[in-house]
């Protein structure tokens, strides 16, 4: 008998699958979006991470560029990872007031509110 193993990527898609389902469910969660980008991205010295968005598909991108091809409209990506169990971020977290939520619009003129971390 044999038996098939997901993979990597199938258990990385069912994990944001389940995510994604999670803040469908939760009253703020539509002001949340997750971005996967694997802590070993490899970019060379002098490179960042540069957002784009692909509207067509609905998707953010994340493209490596040399720090002398980043223009004023570009939107660099910060790479960091953030242990939500970590009790030190869950204190700050927790401790959040209005004063540190920022209102933007979304790309269907829509209002949201982000808090600042």
């Amino acid at each position: 008998m044999t038996i098939a193993l997901p993979t990597t990527v199938e258990q990385q898609a069912a994990l944001l699958q389940d995510l994604n389902e999670v803040l469908q469910r939760h009253p703020v969660g539509a002001d949340f979006r997750l971005l996967y980008a694997p802590v070993d991205l490899d970019l060379a010295p002098g490179q960042v991470l540069v957002q784009k968005i692909d509207r067509e598909r609905g998707v953010m991108e994340l493209h490596p560029r040399s720090l002398d091809q980043v223009g004023p409209g570009d939107v660099l990506h910060e790479t960091q990872e953030v242990d939500p169990a970590d009790p030190v971020f869950a204190g700050y977290a927790t401790s959040l007031s209005p004063s540190d939520c920022k209102a933007s619009k979304r790309a269907n003129a829509t209002r949201r509110h982000v808090y600042v971390i």
